[in-house]
């Protein structure tokens, strides 16, 4: 019998079934798709950046959908139409339109 064949053999297979354990212990999952929502009124404005001040990229309404791209905490406080404030932006993918830019949070809704 040849067991210097049999042991290389062996030791293949079971470097092989190591580094295929090791592989599936330290591959990243699979990348979640960004979350997707709405713009909750015609006309929403998509700023430039996230101020009321800055310049305005396009607009955003029902139907639209959006794409989150981002956000930014601690922006200029907007009052909501239904009497809260929001201090903070999302910045978003227009889904219909293709315009990128920050929105208040005031004005869109997460699926």
């Amino acid at each position: 019998m040849n067991t210097k064949r049999t042991a290389v053999k062996t030791t293949a297979v079971t470097t092989a079934a190591v580094l295929t354990l090791l592989a599936t212990l330290f591959s990243s999952p699979a990348a979640a798709a960004p979350p997707q929502g709405d713009f909750t009124a015609t006309g929403v404005r998509i700023h430039s950046s996230y101020s009321t001040t800055s310049s305005v990229k396009g607009h955003g309404n029902p139907g639209d959908g959006y794409t989150w791209m981002g956000g930014q905490s601690n922006a200029e406080a907007v009052p909501c139409p239904d009497g809260s404030v929001k201090d903070h932006w999302t910045y978003v993918h227009n889904n219909r339109t293709g315009v990128e830019g920050y929105v208040s949070d005031c004005f869109i809704r997460e699926h």
